[in-house]
């Protein structure tokens, strides 16, 4: 099964590790297919998590949850993994690019923050995984009810 790291950033502007599952036998939806369900899926995030995540719960946006994918971009400049921090830097360069066209406002300017999920070296090479995933959030951790489609929050 694929794993990936999640990094984070407040903002864009503060870089944090935010936590994965990473036990033996994960609940939820398998990583690689959060990326084929696209912006628009809700999760409800365990608090406790690790740095590599297998599988997330997925939760009908109209239940309160935790977090919200805005965006799915593929790092498509090489067949060779860049590196965590070569990987970190497209990911919040792409996830701040589209974090306004789909909330309708910009990341400096809203009451949410952005983090996002990039492939780990195991996941890029066993599973051609190339994907970033851009999630969102509460900034101050509040459930979120309903997308954040153009919310402009």
């Amino acid at each position: 099964m694929s794993a990936r790291r999640v990094i984070g950033a407040m903002g864009a502007v503060l870089a944090l590790s935010v936590a994965g599952c990473s036990s033996s036998k994960p609940s939820g939806t398998p990583v690689l297919d959060l990326a084929t369900q696209g912006p628009g899926t809700c999760l409800n995030v365990p608090d406790s998590l690790g740095e590599t995540v297998t599988a997330l719960p997925v939760i009908d946006c109209a239940t309160p949850h935790t977090h919200e994918i805005f965006a799915v971009v593929a790092d498509t400049g090489s067949d060779v993994f860049p590196g965590d921090q070569a990987l970190n830097a497209f990911a919040e360069r792409s996830c701040t690019g589209t974090f306004e066209p789909y909330v309708g406002v910009s990341v400096f300017d809203s009451k949410l923050l952005m983090t996002w999920l990039v492939p780990t070296l195991s996941s890029w090479n066993d599973h051609h995984d190339d994907k970033v995933l851009c999630v969102l959030a509460d900034f101050n951790a509040a459930p979120l009810v309903g997308s954040m489609k153009l919310s402009y929050r």
